[in-house]
């Protein structure tokens, strides 16, 4: 590998992972039932209406979720991996293709929710305005997958040690997903 394969690894990889994010994000603001006003949701919408869209016309939801973007996020998927794999100048067979998306698309997002409760562990030092839209986002974002954590001894008002056992049991299933998939399933690392 060369200078000029490995700085076209990177580009795909932030271009890509732009893009993933802000498709998980429409994949998952209306689960978490943020309010709709918000600016971050008003900036996921309409920077990703012109697809999801006409997509979504084809595809209906269902109750709160988007077949559409949840499509959508594996087409993106898809591509950046054939990037990737054209980049290393490894073979486009199903054997590295299926791993590299599911397996991918699945590492990315642990990956994602392990560094969006870090945010918010961070932040909690700073006692953040609870209504500011990055925060309001932020918190519906990791409150559903802190809850069952909080359940956990020790339990106090002083201390929550859900943010612990919630990025461990993130990255246990990271290694999970390194292992089940080998090392082309974490070709999507998260930035």
């Amino acid at each position: 590998m060369g200078f000029f394969s490995d700085a076209g690894q990177l580009l795909v990889r932030l271009v890509f992972g732009i893009a993933l994010f802000i498709l998980l994000l429409r994949l998952a603001l209306p689960l978490t039932r943020i309010r709709f006003n918000n600016l971050i949701c008003q900036f996921v919408y309409k920077f990703t209406n012109p697809v999801v869209g006409p997509l979504a016309q084809i595809i209906p939801p269902r109750k709160q979720f988007s077949f559409a973007t949840a499509v959508l996020l594996v087409l993106v998927a898809a591509i950046e991996v054939v990037l990737l794999l054209l980049l290393a100048r490894l073979p486009l067979t199903p054997e590295w293709l299926l791993p590299g998306i599911f397996g991918g698309l699945l590492y990315y997002v642990l990956g994602t929710a392990f560094w969006a409760i870090v945010l918010r562990a961070v932040m909690s030092f700073f006692a953040p305005d609870p209504r500011n839209p990055a925060i309001e986002v932020l918190y519906s974002l990791t409150d559903p997958l802190l809850r069952p954590f909080r359940k956990l001894p020790p339990r106090s008002a002083a201390l929550d040690l859900s943010p612990l056992y919630a990025v461990v049991a993130l990255r246990l299933g990271m290694l999970a997903v390194f292992h089940l998939f080998g090392p082309v399933g974490t070709v999507m690392l998260p930035l």
